[in-house]
């Protein structure tokens, strides 16, 4: 007899775990009220005993009353796993077809007598028999359709996604091969000679490419490029951004384009202030837009006028393919685009689009169709935005492959979107809304993490046959060779948090892990990417093997590559199949993390949890600034008596610098990135988790253009020495 509750039951069957060990080794027991509200939002009500009860009784008889599976998952190179089909008592002969996504048509009967019978419920008052239908075979990787006649107008469908065995991994690496690249933050780049509008561009991204390219490198890595909120210039943050289904308009460079000469009135006015904007070390993301995008705006009126109409030109042509490849997928980004606009011009909080008027709030309402026809042109100016994004993206990995780079382009893909975004605005079908994505307590963050994003419906995913969860792959893995896939243990839980609550009442939320990996493998294979799986901090049991055998890189920072004394790793016991390199992001680059630059601002705004901590942070840094020079100096990297007491001069630095990236480069590591901000001795964070508007994040701008980083001669020391060792230009064969 099963004696658990209803409400529990139906919590572990939608994949809600009931506790976790926190970092203190504490057992928290999830609330009750939390299961409820993550029921709720995965459309599992269970708001009492009785609607726990009836949500139960649904899920476990859905693949019951649909008479199969809503997806099935079979992976090429194991037995294709049979399909449980839920047959009638009186059920005979029955039929299935696979309409393949080639267009090709298979079709066979089956006689339900002979099926394996595995289980038997009753519904309605009705014996039900689940029987294993043999999978039809063979089938090639895709996304494909199975049809079940089970008798007269009795019939379901099936998702059949056959994925490849693996992800995608680029020849140069298949017999360990080892390459390098460089990361950058594309908004911090210089592009020099006074050119620019006061942030990196797509035109600054190429000429990185080919000046990486002229240093030997094999990859150049980037922060997300996901599409921010135009209508709210000040959200800058690229993970947190309006869609990941399409690019960031603000890197347009309208510079490049042919319509710029003729918006050179318009320019001339604005003169000034770009090169204010140009000379300025920090980024000020609505003065950037407030000069762009009424460039662009004037720039699409000329392109319409000349490119577009009854005869489209070559250019003309080339936009109206890029709409029609992007599909439904660009009209609704496009129309929330105009929306937001239009309704935010009215109050500033009628920005989210849950406070629009009720007909608004769905992407299918007739009130969103009759709004897209009477601003037709409005939309058409935000796919011709999307357009030029797309295309200028596409000029820079194009230079990748004339360079002959092992990897290409190294895009970042982030973990979710707001409540309020666009793509959850899109997709609302498909996520859990109402919840956030964040981590639990730990002793620098005593209530958890809730990052502020909407997480995937397990649930909704099945339903929907995984395709929003495979167009967000497919985004991202365009014009690139490589994909940082953030937070990866995504793929397999994640950390729940209820809205309006402290994120220590949160719990961990299973994935459907098997269906998410197989996926993610055929859409690597299809875009020949690499995939990178950030997989730092605490994982599942079994999580890295997993990864591994699934062909993901891990993901490895030198700073938390360390032995159990607290000792740094020496480079051979690094893991090959992973990706390494010195920091991040969120980390201070190498000469600020000498110097504790990162410490410095954690204790001027009061970051710490306590006073004390600040003084044993700054304890433990001194040690590991001694540890790292014990481990460079075994290895002959930098001279022993090297000093550890934090001070550093540009000298000094560049010798920390070369050191910890000739101690990399020994590393079995099959791909090595070195930091942008780290070859240039920058000291700042470019971000500084914890804060938003305390910290200038995702807004600093090398103080160095491109050009004199190529000329630089601590560029070029650790270029030649990695190069050496890891050769990455890959002669008569392209990136992807």
């Amino acid at each position: 007899m099963n004696d658990m509750r209803d409400l529990d039951r139906l919590a572990q069957m939608a994949g809600i775990e009931p506790g976790w060990w926190d970092f203190f080794g504490n057992w928290r027991q999830v609330p009750d009220e939390t299961k409820r509200h993550f029921l709720k939002s995965m459309g599992l009500p269970a708001a009492n005993d009785a609607e726990a009860s009836a949500s139960l009784q649904r899920l476990e008889e859905r693949t019951w009353r649909r008479g199969a599976p809503a997806t099935h998952i079979v992976r090429l190179g194991q037995d294709a796993p049979p399909i449980p089909i839920a047959l009638h008592e009186h059920a005979g002969r029955g039929r299935w077809r696979v309409l393949e996504e080639s267009g090709n048509l298979l079709t066979g009967e089956f006689n339900a007598a002979e099926l394996e019978q595995i289980e038997e419920r009753w519904i309605d008052g009705k014996p039900y028999f689940k029987r294993l239908l043999p999978c039809p075979a063979p089938l090639g990787i895709g996304y494909h359709r199975l049809s079940v006649e089970l008798g007269p107008g009795l019939a379901t469908e099936t998702s059949l996604i056959v994925a490849p065995p693996s992800a995608y991994i680029p020849e140069p690496l298949h017999s360990g091969g080892r390459v390098w690249g460089v990361s950058a933050q594309l908004y911090g780049l210089r592009r020099g000679q006074d050119k620019g509008f006061g942030i990196g561009d797509f035109t600054a991204l190429r000429d990185m490419v080919e000046a990486a390219g002229d240093l030997g490198a094999g990859a150049v890595g980037l922060n997300p490029l996901h599409a921010r909120f135009m209508s709210q210039p000040d959200r800058i943050s690229p993970y947190s951004p309006s869609s990941r289904l399409f690019l960031d308009a603000i890197y347009i460079d309208p510079q490049a384009l042919p319509e710029f000469a003729q918006v050179k009135a318009l320019a001339d006015k604005m003169e000034g202030q770009r090169q204010k904007a140009e000379m300025s070390d920090l980024i000020d993301y609505p003065e950037v837009a407030a000069m762009k995008f009424p460039l662009l705006e004037e720039m699409f009126g000329h392109f319409r006028k000349n490119e577009l109409g009854k005869q489209p030109s070559e250019r003309g042509r080339d936009f109206l393919a890029y709409v029609r490849e992007q599909g439904a997928s660009l009209e609704r980004f496009a129309r929330f685009q105009a929306l937001q606009e239009h309704f935010q011009k009215q109050a500033s909080e009628m920005g989210w689009w849950r406070r629009w008027p009720e007909g608004f709030r769905s992407p299918n309402s007739p009130d969103v169709a009759h709004f897209a026809m009477e601003h037709e042109q409005r939309i058409q100016f935000f796919q011709y935005l999307e357009y030029l994004a797309d295309r200028q993206l596409g000029a820079a990995e194009a230079a990748a492959r004339k360079h002959c780079m092992a990897i290409g382009l190294y895009r970042d893909l982030g973990v979710g979107i707001p409540g309020d975004s666009g793509e959850a605005w899109s997709l609302q079908d498909a996520l859990a809304l109402g919840i956030g994505v964040g981590a639990p307590p730990d002793p620098l963050n005593l209530k958890g993490q809730d990052w502020g994003l909407s997480p995937f419906n397990p649930v909704a995913l099945d339903e929907l046959g995984y395709a929003p969860f495979a167009q967000v792959l497919r985004a991202n893995m365009r014009h690139a060779g490589a994909m940082r896939l953030d937070h990866a243990m995504s793929l397999v839980r994640l950390y729940w948090v209820p809205e309006g609550n402290d994120a220590d009442q949160g719990a961990y939320v299973r994935m459907p892990a098997d269906a998410l990996f197989a996926v993610l493998a055929l859409e690597s294979q299809r875009a020949k990417c690499l995939v990178i799986g950030e997989d730092l901090g605490t994982v599942p049991d079994g999580f890295r093997e997993r990864m591994k055998a699934e062909g993901l890189f891990a993901y490895r920072l030198l700073p938390f590559e360390r032995r159990h004394d607290g000792q740094f790793k020496r480079p051979h016991e690094i893991d090959a199949q992973a990706l390494v390199t010195a920091g991040t992001h969120d980390l201070a680059p190498l000469a600020g993390w000498w110097k504790g630059r990162d410490l410095d601002w954690r204790e001027q705004l009061r970051l710490y949890p306590k006073p004390e901590t600040a003084g044993h942070e700054r304890h433990g840094r001194h040690e590991d600034r001694q540890r790292l020079v014990w481990a460079l100096s075994e290895l002959g990297c930098i001279d022993p008596i090297f000093p550890a007491d934090g001070h550093l001069d540009l000298e000094l630095a560049g010798q920390l610098c070369l050191g910890v990236h000739r101690y990399l480069c020994e590393s079995p590591t099959q791909v090595m990135m070195a930091q942008f901000e780290d070859m240039l001795l920058q000291e700042e964070p470019m971000n500084l988790p914890g804060t938003v508007a305390e910290h200038p994040n995702w807004r600093r701008r090398y103080a160095r253009s491109i050009e004199d980083w190529r000329q630089d001669g601590l560029a070029k020391s650790i270029a030649l020495h990695l190069s050496q060792s890891r050769p990455s230009l890959v002669k008569g064969q392209t990136a992807p």
